[in-house]
């Protein structure tokens, strides 16, 4: 009951930092000393921490670096990190590697209680402060790390933000638990590099064997879902580079008992991309954004992802669900190829001819066997209209019905 929780359960945005390779064995203890001292020195010279009122402040030191909670808004450890970037750069420039100070952090927002240690001073337990330990324990030299609610809160915040602050994917701790998380990195601070360790990288269930196959999967069993329909609009945004913008609108029904909380996705391409690279955009029937939950596959080319539902898809509904998946990849390859996870009763594909294009040709493709037959049926061509007047583009168009989970078709154009 609420009147049970504790009056010094707080919540704090946690900043936890410390020195990489302090530990060395060769590094003297006075080197260690120093090293230590200026840390400290170059935090309380960051603005973030001078201008930050001492009573909303929480600041444990822990020997080779310290933990600071900070009371008020989320955006405090983020400017923290990034001044702290600035003022050891400054420091580093010009010194012996030996006697650089290289530093991993990690950010957290979470519940802390209120403790006194065994002299009677101010400390804290408590998730928010424990998991942001294993976030910063996660990360390399450079890294800033961040648990997923504090990285979402921020990128809502604003743009820039959301330009910083890019999702990796699931990592698992030594205590066997699984974080997805953020990194922040930009000019002069972060590491853009992925962090080395316990990364959970799942095996592909969606892709298959077929490099440019995608599709999208429920998180459930396929005899439980359908697809009524799905339709795949392609424009080629640039001639030159084959840079193609793709909008699948999928309309989903739940056959089963159980509800469908979330949609796992998967991306194959055919030039390597970082998972922010690709501009992915996934909204529900009424333009909501769904939010990312897991990102367990991000190699260059392949992705594997997780939306999760704004309300869960239920056998009863009579309304029609969809959800929308954007996305922007070069296709050098001049083709398109979908798989099917999951049956599907219409499948509509619309590819928007730019000038001297031919029009597109469509092929069944055997996943087992790599055989590739041409469709009896091939794209019908329409003139685009737009606000009323036909534009220059004209748009092939391809309609298949009652496919059956294991189809793959390719789209070739030249």
């Amino acid at each position: 009951m609420v009147s049970d929780i504790s009056p010094n359960l707080v919540h704090a945005n946690f900043f936890f930092v410390d020195i990489v390779g302090l530990s060395d064995p060769s590094m003297s203890t006075m080197i260690q000393i120093k090293k230590i001292k200026m840390l400290n020195k170059c935090i309380i010279s960051c603005e973030a921490f001078k201008r930050t009122p001492k009573d909303t402040l929480i600041v444990l030191p822990t020997g080779d670096g310290m933990a600071i909670g900070f009371l008020q808004g989320p955006e405090l450890p983020l400017r923290l990190a990034i001044e702290l970037h600035a003022n050891l750069a400054k420091y580093n420039k010009g010194r012996l590697p030996a006697e650089t100070i290289r530093i991993r952090i990690g950010i957290h927002s979470g519940p802390v209680f209120l403790v006194k240690d065994i002299l009677g001073n101010n400390n804290v337990w408590g998730p928010g402060i424990i998991i942001a330990r294993r976030i910063m324990d996660i990360g390399d030299d450079g890294h800033i790390l961040l648990g997923r609610r504090i990285a979402e809160d921020l990128r809502e915040i604003s743009d820039e933000y959301k330009s910083i602050i890019r999702p990796l994917y699931d990592y698992t701790t030594k205590h066997s638990q699984k974080l997805f998380l953020y990194t922040a990195c930009g000019r002069g601070f972060g590491n853009a590099r992925l962090p080395n360790k316990n990364s959970n990288q799942m095996s592909s269930a969606i892709v298959g064997a077929r490099n440019k196959a995608i599709s999208s999967k429920l998180a459930l069993t396929s005899s439980g879902t359908i697809y009524p329909s799905l339709e795949v609009n392609i424009t080629i945004k640039n001639l030159k580079t084959m840079l193609v913008h793709y909008k699948r609108v999928y309309e989903i029904r739940n056959l089963s008992d159980e509800p469908i909380y979330e949609v796992v996705h998967g991306i194959a391409t055919d030039v390597g991309k970082r998972f922010e690279e690709l501009n992915v955009k996934v909204t529900d029937e009424d333009g909501l954004p769904l939010m990312i939950s897991s990102i367990p596959i991000d190699k260059p080319f392949q992705k594997e992802f997780t939306t999760i539902f704004n309300r869960p898809v239920v056998s009863s509904e009579k309304e029609r669900r969809y959800y929308t998946l954007e996305y922007d990849v070069e296709e050098t390859g001049k083709y398109f190829e979908n798989y099917f996870a999951t049956n599907c009763g219409r499948f509509v594909v619309n590819i928007e001819l730019r000038s001297r294009m031919k029009i597109p040709v469509v092929y069944e493709v055997n996943i087992e066997t790599d055989e590739v037959i041409k469709c009896k049926t091939q794209p019908i061509m329409n003139r685009k209209l737009d606000s009323g007047h036909a534009s220059r583009f004209k748009v092939a168009k391809w309609v298949r019905r009652d496919i059956t989970k294991g189809q793959s078709f390719r789209f070739q154009w030249t």
